[in-house]
């Protein structure tokens, strides 16, 4: 199998680094893939960052659910002078909510399975 990502890899120029190079796989017992011809050793994981999206093996999306919560409370706070503004009017200031707190919050939580106890929150 290994062998076969190595040669599309070649047919697009393009070099297997074994060091940066990391899998995972849902469900699966962790064990490093060893490549042949001694090209490396391609290491497994137990979480990974796609996309700007936190997945994990078990697939928990709690900790990526806090991090968008904890993201949305930054942008809020880097906001603060002008959403506090006098001149600034209230529909403004909704427009730029929307924009960008609510919006970093609720990225790609079309793919959370979100159980009771994260609702609350």
């Amino acid at each position: 199998m290994t062998r076969k990502l190595i040669d599309e890899y070649e047919l697009w120029g393009l070099k297997l680094n074994a060091t940066k190079t990391k899998y995972m796989a849902i469900g699966d017992t962790s064990r490093d893939i060893k490549l042949e011809d001694g090209k490396g050793t391609v290491s497994h994981v137990s979480e990974n960052i796609y996309l700007e999206v936190r997945i994990t093996k078990d697939g928990n999306h709690e900790p990526e659910f806090n991090d968008r919560i904890n993201k949305g409370r930054a942008a809020l706070s880097k906001l603060n002078s002008i959403l506090w503004d006098c001149d600034v009017t209230p529909k403004t200031k909704t427009h730029i909510y929307h924009a960008v707190v609510k919006s970093t919050i609720t990225y790609a939580a079309e793919t959370w399975c979100l159980k009771a106890k994260m609702e609350q929150n």
